[in-house]
């Protein structure tokens, strides 16, 4: 049993070590997720290494039987490291169903496409925002009925306003410029779902919101229409990279508790 525990660990450890530097490797991105992924590896591994030999490499001579105390300290740490698994594991499968299970309903019913917005460069959408618009542009197509709002404002290195560079982005590609709507002011995803509910009903908008964004990103975005009074609230997703999903899902669990804990939300 105990050898068995022991590969596990060293697997998971492996996995979230590649998982930490690829984001940095392959598209030289480094945010918390990545460095959570890195600690929880190199935590994993130093644990394993030091398991039994920690006492005698620090206290060489010292009694066998009087290691308790390291018994103790090192249970404790494979106690939080394994807790921390499981509600990942747990967070996982809630984050999964929001965002690959929850798709809107074929019945015929008004809905509203509501797309997060994301980092936008110089030469226009970054990858991310792109596969949200690709996703955005395969539902309006198939619904042309369906108005839509662009949600985000301008960060600091951002050329134009998130919103500004996806209604560009929908316009160019066939979107009537008459059924986009723009939301510039949000910097995070509680104001996008704030300031998108403003629009929707000054406007008389359908209140059955499609989110589009992330899967990952799904839940949190539900949370927080479910905190503007939306009740009918599905996910469409767009394309992750596959080497960035692990640490922008790490972060995002760190996202979701804070929206529960901090700002009232509810995840069921």
């Amino acid at each position: 049993m105990k050898r068995i525990v022991t590969v596990l660990a060293l697997l998971t450890a492996v996995a979230a070590l590649f998982f930490g530097l690829a984001p940095l490797a392959g598209y030289r991105i480094f945010h918390l997720g990545v460095l959570l992924l890195l600690l929880y590896g190199v935590g994993v591994v130093l644990l394993l290494v030091f398991w039994d030999a920690f006492p005698d490499m620090m206290f060489p001579g010292y009694p066998k039987e009087q290691h308790r105390w390291w018994r103790i300290i090192r249970g404790i740490l494979a106690g939080c490291l394994a807790l921390t698994v499981a509600g990942g594991c747990v967070l996982s499968a809630l984050m999964l169903r929001a965002g690959r299970m929850n798709p809107p309903p074929e019945d015929g019913a008004p809905a509203t496409v509501v797309v997060l917005g994301c980092l936008v460069k110089e030469n226009g959408p970054s990858l991310m925002l792109r596969y949200r618009l690709e996703a955005a542009l395969d539902y309006l197509r198939l619904h042309p009925e369906a108005p839509v709002v662009v949600s985000g404002g301008q960060g600091k290195p951002e050329p134009m306003s998130e919103a500004r560079a996806m209604a560009e982005y929908l316009a160019a590609n066939g979107i009537d410029e008459t059924r986009i709507y723009l939301e510039d002011r949000s910097t995070n995803t509680q104001q996008n779902l704030a300031y998108s509910a403003e629009i929707i009903r000054q406007e008389g908008l359908p209140e059955r919101l499609v989110i589009v964004t992330d899967g990952y990103h799904q839940l949190r975005g539900r949370i927080y229409a479910g905190t503007q009074g939306f009740t009918q609230v599905y996910g469409w997703s767009g394309k992750t990279p596959w080497g960035l999903l692990p640490s922008y899902g790490v972060r995002e669990m760190l996202a979701i508790g804070q929206a529960v804990v901090l700002k009232g939300g509810r995840i069921w």
